[in-house]
């Protein structure tokens, strides 16, 4: 006989075991439309699970902020039912809220065009007002495994095989697509709504792993209702407005091209600009006693093994082989040359603290997916610096270091700065 402690601290009992909309029924018939999942002792959870102990529970409508992330989830699965649906012969991956909106990964050797992103948001319209059931049903591995292998879904197969023995494998079901999930949604899909839009297509390999199948990722936004989705679109176009790569083709300051992916061909206006940025930064540098070095882009793989990038960070560096069979490496950060540098000669705690510095250029073979502007790239400059110092100097020279970090964003108008 569950307690039922709502929000308001008002408590409903029951004689027996009861469902998130069997509460919400039994409080009104309004709320029991409204209701989009149940929060059971903090828990997420569909509006049949079963509630059978005394618990603080709240039940989740779109005016929630966690019904977003619900919606946005449910949008994921409709937009790969309606996928499989216009093109059947499309693999199906996972699927995600994220923030702002949702995706879901595909594989499919034709790449979705902008008529396709089109099509699907017509079709996820239709699939929302035919307001399909979504039902939670549990399977045993077997069952699962067979029945992907059956549907020639090899990525669902592998979700499943590596997922751990003896963990539920739950699915929810919607009209005639299923998808392996562990939820909470929605219970029909017309509680989605229609204030959303799929917005593009990017490549993303199979698990984040380059040595995997390309996917194909459609990104989606969606809202609580069509005022939110509105101005999150016009904040967008404004955005594009401000775009920096957009900037930078219109004020003749950078370029990029396809030959030269990841980086940046800096033309005289824009070189400027960031010869005028780096000569400030080196004055506040040498106010702050540290000393400019300058170590070789290209490394042996010696080196990198002994200081531990070679293991955690080989398939990120750009490698190349000398007529003398060795294996050399741009270098994708500064911190090995600093330290051979600090190992040249004896050093006396007298020396101590000494700060070193360097605009050091550095390579990093970044995914193309992952490239942005000159925000994210492949060849960059690090004004990176390392400090070497005794023991009872570290907490002195840190707060030092975030005066001086705190006061060149300063000199370049970031007052508000967040450190995560």
């Amino acid at each position: 006989m569950p307690n039922i402690t709502l929000p308001d601290g008002s408590v409903r009992k029951f004689d027996a075991s009861v469902t998130g909309l069997q509460l919400a029924n039994d409080i009104g018939p309004g709320l029991a439309k409204a209701a989009l999942m149940v929060l059971v002792d903090g828990v997420e959870c569909d509006l049949d699970h079963e509630i059978k102990q005394d618990s603080n529970v709240s039940l989740i409508t779109r005016s929630d902020d966690l019904a977003l992330k619900l919606i946005r989830h449910d949008c994921a699965h409709v937009m790969a039912a309606a996928v499989q649906e216009l093109f059947p012969e499309t693999q199906v991956t996972i699927g995600p809220s994220i923030e702002n909106g949702f995706y879901y990964d595909f594989f499919r050797k034709k790449r979705f065009s902008q008529d396709d992103l089109e099509t699907i948001e017509k079709r996820m319209h239709e699939l929302i007002d035919r307001d399909d059931k979504v039902k939670r049903e549990v399977w045993n591995r077997e069952r699962a495994i067979e029945h992907y292998k059956g549907l020639n879904e090899p990525f669902k197969v592998e979700l499943v095989e590596t997922i751990p023995e003896g963990e539920v494998l739950s699915f929810y079901r919607q009209g005639n697509f299923l998808d392996l999930c562990r939820g909470p949604h929605a219970p029909s899909t017309r509680h989605i709504g229609h204030a959303f839009k799929l917005m593009s297509v990017a490549g993303a390999y199979w698990r984040g792993d380059s040595s995997r199948p390309m996917l194909q990722r459609i990104y989606g936004t969606a809202w609580p209702d069509e005022k939110k989705l509105k101005a999150y679109l016009l904040m967008l176009e404004e955005a594009e407005k401000r775009d920096h790569r957009r900037l930078g083709r219109e004020l003749d300051l950078f370029h990029m091209q396809e030959e030269a992916v990841g980086s940046i061909f800096w033309h005289e206006k824009g070189w400027t600009l960031y010869r005028e940025i780096e000569t400030h930064v080196r004055r506040r540098l040498e106010a702050g006693a540290y000393r400019e070095v300058k170590t070789p882009q290209l490394i042996d793989k010696a080196l990198w093994e002994a200081s531990g990038h070679w293991d955690k960070f080989r398939e990120n560096m750009f490698t190349a082989e000398s007529e003398d069979d060795r294996t050399l490496a741009l270098k994708p950060m500064n911190c090995p040359g600093h330290v051979q540098i600090y190992k040249q000669g004896i050093k006396s705690y007298r020396d101590l603290p000494l700060r070193m510095a360097e605009f050091g250029s550095c390579h990093r073979n970044e995914p193309s997916g992952a490239l942005h502007g000159i925000m994210r790239v492949r060849a960059f400059t690090q004004d990176d610096a390392h400090i070497f110092c005794t023991d009872d100097q570290i907490t002195s020279e840190s707060i030092i270091f975030c005066d001086l970090l705190r006061q060149i964003y300063k000199d370049f108008g970031f007052e508000d700065i967040h450190v995560k």
